[in-house]
C-alpha cells in the first residue's frame, strides 16, 4: 500500500494544487490575477509539498 501511495503523491498533489489554485481564483474575483497564475501556483505548491512528504517517507523508512 505505501508503494502506491509513494507512486502516487508526485503526480496527484500538483493536480490537487491546480484544482486548489482554479477553485481559490474562482472563489476570489480579482480583475489583476490571471487564472492561469491561479492554476501554475497551485501546481507548483503541490509539487513542494509532494517533495517535501515522499522526502519524510523516505526517511523514515530507513
Amino acid at each position: 500500500m505505501s508503494r502506491k501511495l509513494e507512486s502516487f503523491i508526485p503526480f496527484g498533489l500538483p493536480v490537487l494544487g491546480g484544482l486548489l489554485g482554479v477553485i481559490w481564483v474562482n472563489l476570489n474575483k480579482f480583475d489583476f490575477i490571471n487564472p492561469v497564475l491561479g492554476i501554475g501556483l497551485g501546481a507548483i505548491a503541490g509539487w513542494a509539498a509532494a517533495r517535501i512528504i515522499l522526502t519524510i517517507i523516505r526517511r523514515s523508512r530507513h
